[in-house]
């Protein structure tokens, strides 16, 4: 092994920025160990060092403006390297970027170290991405995570459904799983190393497909182990009720279960090119709750999708509310070049977007103080992670229910806790 020293003796130092979701999250992580286990110094972003690794998000043109930010700014601090998903939807553009070095995409991360000591050896603007569809699932595994009590693994990568708003599937492929032996293994490792929570996540995690094995064999086999177990985002079309049969026997998954919806229109589902119906949602939801005990429902949904009108959106007010979601991320339509909604008409304006999204906000803030009044006096086992910075002398952490509760304890630590009062979204409570 090449052990990266400079001429002096000294660790080479590298530092991070990820944006994006939990999969980058996941990604970066990877790359960290790569350069720990090459004898680099990890540093905090912003520090001077040799290199800085900016994992970028191109989800929306704000991403996409965040990620070029962060960008210049890494360039005053190191060599640079741009990763993920801009990184393989724009390299040639990224690589021209003042301050670039070097790119890579949404594979091939394993040769992240390789590729930093080419640029620290001189060479420049390297372009190590390429062809996206003809990956398989890159083999990474996460060993360890510091002093971290919630660990994520990545299950799955890429996704089939081509949404019609959606760049995923061109920045990262068709969906490809990792096999099942390979996520016990990281698992196992991970509980050992003293993770008390592992989050399954990808790009489609219902996708998620080992020769005969689905998500459901996933839980069902880290359910054997003595950590517990959340999901990462999930949506229909492939999920039935009998999955939810068969996860609902297990003991230590949690109760949270992030549903997509989009949007509670019909009409607008069909143009988004979601493979559900309004009433096939509401209808899985209603066997999620006949199934688990009091489970926290969380989504996501788009406003100003192009023709949306204000009945659709109507639509969408209503369903929510019907719904009665415990959380609700909203996010106003950014067209995204490359994708069918781009070149769609009527584009709803900015301000109605934006309007509508604030509507929706205001909605979801009612509908998730509804769901902690509703489990006020309810018993729930929490992990807790933090002092708290709102409660002197109390630490913070979430519940099964993912919702966020303060007592006294010891952090990385769980806790069965009576839930109490309500103080900004934080639940006060008694353990018991």
């Amino acid at each position: 092994m090449f052990l990266c020293k400079r001429t002096d003796g000294i660790l080479k130092k590298v530092s991070f920025f990820t944006l994006g979701c939990k999969v980058n999250t996941y990604d970066t992580t990877y790359m960290q160990e790569l350069f720990l286990n090459n004898e680099y110094e990890v540093v905090d972003f912003g520090e001077p060092c040799d290199i800085v690794v900016v994992n970028t998000c191109t989800v929306t043109g704000t991403a996409d403006k965040k990620s070029r930010a962060i960008v210049r700014r890494a360039s005053k601090t190191g060599k640079v390297i741009v990763a993920g998903c801009m990184a393989q939807k724009s390299a040639e553009q990224v690589l021209a970027m003042d301050g670039v070095n070097a790119v890579i995409g949404t594979d091939d991360r394993s040769k992240v170290v390789s590729v930093a000591d080419s640029v620290l050896a001189g060479s420049d603007k390297i372009n190590a991405t390429h062809d996206i569809d003809s990956c398989g699932f890159e083999q990474m595994q996460v060993r360890t995570t510091g002093n971290r009590t919630r660990s994520t693994i990545k299950i799955q990568e890429g996704c089939d459904n081509f949404c019609s708003y959606c760049i995923i599937p061109y920045v990262r492929g068709r969906s490809r799983s990792k096999s099942l032996k390979d996520v016990v293994s990281e698992a196992t490792a991970l509980a050992n190393s003293g993770v008390k929570e592992i989050v399954l996540t990808g790009i489609h995690i219902a996708s998620y497909e080992d020769n005969d094995f689905g998500l459901a064999d996933v839980v069902l086999a880290l359910d054997k182990l003595d950590v517990r177990i959340r999901l990462g985002s999930i949506e229909l079309g492939i999920l039935d009720n009998e999955f939810i049969r068969t996860i609902s026997k297990t003991k230590n998954l949690c109760p949270h279960f992030h549903l997509s919806l989009q949007s509670g229109s019909a009409s607008v589902l069909e143009r988004m090119n979601r493979k559900y119906t309004p009433e096939a949602y509401f209808d899985f939801l209603k066997v999620l709750r006949g199934s688990f005990d009091s489970p926290a429902i969380t989504t996501d949904v788009i406003t100003g999708f192009p023709g949306e009108t204000q009945s659709e959106f109507d639509d969408t007010l209503a369903f929510a509310e019907k719904a009665a979601f415990a959380r609700i991320h909203v996010f106003p339509f950014s067209a995204r070049e490359g994708t069918k909604a781009f070149d769609m008409t009527p584009k709803i304006p900015t301000n109605i977007a934006k309007q509508r999204a604030n509507e929706l906000i205001k909605l979801g803030a009612v509908l998730g103080n509804n769901y902690l009044l509703q489990m006020q006096g309810k018993s729930d086992i929490v992990l807790f992670e933090e002092e708290s910075t709102v409660f002197e002398g109390l630490t913070e952490g979430y519940s099964t229910r993912y919702i966020r509760v303060a007592v006294k304890a010891n952090i990385n630590e769980c806790k069965q806790v009576v839930l109490g009062e309500i103080y900004n979204n934080i639940m006060q409570g008694e353990t018991t």
